[in-house]
């Protein structure tokens, strides 16, 4: 049986008091932003990939459409591309959930303290 993980804002609530923490040496949280930083560029040049890769085969296909609308999308997608596209998404999940590990791992010993704000 799995068990439940924590909610976003629970996470987001620990990463900020792990991050704003004096005692979490400034070269480790230098680490974790970094990470962070990595993290939003690699989604944004993979979703940019993607969209770019949907206009193209949008446009190869509505030119092919004389053909039949199969025959359009059989030839009019490009096959390699579309592979590469889903091995780098598969890699970034993994990746991604491999990194959400590590840091939920990090900041376990930061508690949420319920009716304070920071």
């Amino acid at each position: 049986m799995r068990h439940n993980p924590p909610s976003r804002h629970d996470q987001a609530q620990r990463g900020l008091a792990y991050l704003t923490d004096d005692r979490v040496p400034a070269e480790e949280r230098g680490w974790v932003m970094l990470a962070l930083v990595a993290h939003a560029g690699t989604y944004l040049l993979l979703t940019a990939a993607e969209a770019i890769w949907v206009v193209a085969m949008a446009v190869r296909v509505w030119r092919r459409r004389e053909a039949g609308v199969t025959a359009a999308v059989r030839t009019g997608v490009h096959k390699p591309t579309l592979v590469v596209l889903l091995v780098a998404q598969l890699t970034y999940l993994i990746f991604r959930r491999v990194g959400l590990a590590k840091l939920n791992r990090r900041t376990s010993g930061y508690g949420v303290q319920q009716g304070k704000s920071a």
